[in-house]
């Protein structure tokens, strides 16, 4: 529908009417099919609408830019124009108008305000480049809308970010969940600062089993340490489980040395070759889910996995579990195979031994 057919609420006199008139039309000319008017002349007329459209009503501006969006290869600087006006003017372009491509759309991130922001965190398929802008500049609410927009595209950066801003900002945390850019490092690294129902889920989603990896690198993986740390370290996520030596572990259970922390941390350590670091904050977790772990990736029986709670509560010397907490990480000793608890221990120790900046005080209850 051709802009003559609207008027402004308040009428103007007869000289505002005729400079409306005429913006009316200069912008009808611009939106004509390309077989209708030469590229040159439609870029002149792009030109001179974009710094003047703001003179017409706020009611033409947005039907203009409602005729805009949906046009590829619609006039970009009025389009930018309109992006940048009141955000009812600009909704129908931010939110899924064709015209704005990513560097107009990362102008706008930077440029527009608040509401502007939060349009183009709903977008539908937004860049990764703009997200990232957005996360940036953005405050807790507006990351929220972006992470439960299911079509956005988050950049690797962008995930890491916000996996981490989650130990602070927990309401952050089931929405990085439910991103399909979330890596097995990333969620493993998340699993110390979530809820126990969401350590569940990192531990159900984010572990495997490695049988097909096992059967095709059996001699290689079994030849042991291979002189090269960094190697090790890296293999160690899919070698296959070994379990601790029981006397040893007895030995270390029954202990009574007079600084016990240390004495159970080292000891679980080298007869686990899990860092100390990784075993010195399962056994301060409060919460318990990593003990389960632990205990039954290192071939733990109930009774083992039982005395290695008492002993650790122990260390602790408060935060007592209740009869709740016992059952919860039973039943995850129970129901977490072998396999997957191994799988999680090593991606701890992994992310320890790369020095991942885990958010102080993330192990406290």
């Amino acid at each position: 529908m051709p802009l003559e057919g609207y008027r402004m609420a308040n009428e103007p006199g007869p000289a505002a009417r005729d400079r409306e008139a005429a913006l009316r039309r200069l912008a009808d000319l611009a939106l004509l099919p390309s077989t209708l008017i030469s590229p040159q002349e439609r870029s002149i007329l792009d030109s001179v609408l974009a710094v003047t459209v703001t003179r017409l009503d706020e009611t033409i501006r947005t039907r203009l830019a409602e005729r805009l969006a949906p046009q590829a290869d619609a006039p970009r600087e009025l389009a930018m124009a309109l992006a940048l006006d009141t955000v009812e003017v600009a909704r129908p372009l931010l939110s899924e108008g064709l015209p704005l491509k990513g560097g107009d759309l990362i102008h706008v991130a930077r440029e527009g305000g608040p509401e502007h922001r939060e349009l183009l965190a709903m977008r539908k398929d937004l860049p990764s480049a703009v997200a990232d802008v957005l996360i940036e500049a953005g405050d807790t609410e507006l990351v929220a809308r972006l992470l439960g927009n299911k079509t956005a595209q988050l950049s690797f950066r962008a995930i890491e970010t916000l996996t981490r801003r989650s130990a602070a900002e927990p309401e952050f945390q089931p929405l990085v969940l439910a991103r399909p850019e979330l890596t097995v490092r990333l969620a493993q690294l998340m699993f110390w600062w979530v809820p126990s129902a969401l350590r569940l889920e990192i531990l159900s989603r984010f572990t495997i089993e490695r049988r097909h990896i096992h059967n095709a690198m059996e001699q290689l993986l079994d030849e042991g340490a291979s002189g090269d740390i960094g190697l090790d370290i890296a293999l160690s996520a899919v070698r296959r489980p070994m379990q601790i030596d029981k006397p040893r572990l007895a030995r270390i259970l029954g202990g009574t040395s007079s600084d016990r922390m240390e004495e159970l941390t080292d000891g679980l350590a080298t007869a686990t070759r899990i860092r100390p670091e990784t075993v010195y904050r399962i056994l301060n977790d409060q919460a318990g889910e990593p003990l389960s772990v632990f205990a039954k990736a290192t071939g733990m029986n109930r009774k083992e996995f039982g005395e290695l709670i008492v002993a650790a509560v122990d260390v602790r010397r408060g935060g007592l579990p209740t009869k709740a907490d016992l059952e919860r990480i039973g039943e995850l000793f129970d129901t977490i195979s072998t396999d997957r608890a191994d799988f999680a221990l090593h991606c701890w120790d992994t992310a320890i031994a790369s020095e991942a900046q885990l958010p102080a005080g993330y192990g406290e209850a």
